[in-house]
C-alpha cells in the first residue's frame, strides 16, 4: 500500500504527545536511570533522600520533564557520582537548540553513536533512507570497517571503537521484539564498491537474508527515480510509543536530531515521495540477489 504524506506508521501532529520530550531529554533520562540502577538505588530511594515526588523522578527518567543542573547534581550525588558520568549527564542538561540537537563527532565528551543507539532502542519503528552507502544497521563488519577507513578521520584505536559501536547498534535487531524497520536504499549504494567484490558479495548476501526477516523491509530506489536523483542526504525517522517522532541525519562532522514538528512532517512527505519511486519488496529482493551474484562472479 502506498504511503501518503503521513504514512500508516507515522504520527499526525494531533497525536504527538509530551511536547517537552526531545531526543536530548530522552537520552538524559535513559542514562540517569541506567546510572541509578548500576548503583542499586530505586527511584523511591532517590526521591525520598531529596524530598522529591517520585513522579518527578519518573518523568525525568522518561525524558518527559526538563532537568536543571542543580537537580542533576543532587541526583548524581545521591547515587554516588562518578566523574565521567557526572560530566556527561551535566552536559546533557544544557538545552541548547533542542529542536535541532547537534552531536559533534570530534568532541571528546560527546558520543554521537551512543546517542543514536539509545534513540533506536527506544523506538518502535525506524524508517531509513540511504543515498550513498548501505544502512549501518545492516552492514557487515568488513564493510563497516572499510567504509570508516575510507573516511579517514580516525586513528586505529578510534576506528576499532566506531566499528565496535556500529556492530553493537545492530543488537537491537536481535531482540525478541525488534523495531519495525523500513530501509530505502538508492541503487547507487549497490553499485559503489566498498572494499572489493568479496566484501560486497558478503554484504549483499547479508541484505538478501535481512530482507526476508518479518520486521525488516528493504526497498531499492532505482537510478530512474526522480526524487532519488536530487536527494543526497541520508536520514532516519524514529517513532516512539510515548514520544513524538524524531529525525536523525548526519554529516562528516556531526549528527543532528531534529524535533521540529514542521521539519519532521516534511520528512514524512519526502518518504511518501520516495515510496512512489521505489521497487516493490519482491523486486528489491531480486535486485539485491542479482547484485550479490554479480559481485560473486567479479571475485572469481
Amino acid at each position: 500500500m502506498a504511503i501518503t504524506a503521513r504514512p500508516e506508521f507515522g504520527p499526525t501532529l494531533s497525536r504527538m504527545v509530551e511536547k517537552d520530550s526531545t531526543a536530548r531529554t530522552r537520552e538524559l533520562g535513559h542514562r540517569m536511570k541506567a546510572f541509578r540502577q548500576r548503583r542499586h538505588f530505586s527511584g523511591a530511594d532517590v526521591s525520598r533522600r531529596n524530598g522529591w515526588l517520585q513522579s518527578k523522578v519518573t518523568r525525568w527518567e522518561q525524558g518527559l520533564r526538563e532537568l536543571s543542573v542543580v537537580d542533576a547534581a543532587l541526583y548524581l550525588a545521591t547515587c554516588g557520582e562518578a566523574e565521567p558520568e557526572r560530566d556527561l549527564l551535566l552536559e546533557l542538561t544544557q538545552p541548547g537548540g533542542d529542536l535541532y540537537w547537534v552531536r559533534p563527532y570530534f568532541d571528546e565528551l560527546v558520543d554521537p553513536m551512543k546517542s543514536l543507539e539509545i534513540q533506536e532502542n527506544l523506538a518502535h519503528t525506524l524508517v531509513r533512507y540511504e543515498s550513498l552507502t548501505l544502512p549501518g544497521l545492516l552492514q557487515t563488519e568488513p564493510y563497516a570497517r572499510t567504509a570508516f577507513e575510507l573516511i579517514g578521520n580516525r586513528d586505529q584505536a578510534q576506528l576499532d571503537k566506531v566499528v565496535s559501536a556500529r556492530m553493537e547498534r545492530q543488537r537491537l535487531l536481535q531482540r525478541d521484539r525488534p523495531p519495525r524497520c523500513r530501509f530505502y536504499v538508492h541503487e547507487r549504494a549497490l553499485r559503489s564498491v566498498v572494499g572489493g567484490p568479496r566484501i560486497m558479495h558478503e554484504q549483499l548476501l547479508h541484505l538478501v537474508l535481512s530482507a526476508n526477516l518479518p520486521y525488516c523491509s528493504i526497498r531499492i530506489v532505482p537510478e530512474s527515480g526522480e526524487v532519488g536523483r536530487v536527494l543526497e542526504n541520508s536520514f532516519t525517522i524514529m517513532e516512539f510509543t510515548e514520544h513524538p517522532a524524531v529525525v536523525y541525519t548526519d554529516s562528516y562532522a556531526a549528527g543532528v536530531f531534529i524535533d521540529d514538528r514542521v521539519a519532521v512532517e516534511a520528512y514524512y512527505s519526502l518518504v511518501a515521495r520516495l515510496e512512489s519511486d521505489t521497487l516493490t519488496e519482491e523486486r528489491s529482493r531480486q535486485t539485491l540477489a542479482e547484485w550479490a551474484d554479480r559481485y560473486d562472479r567479479m571475485d572469481e
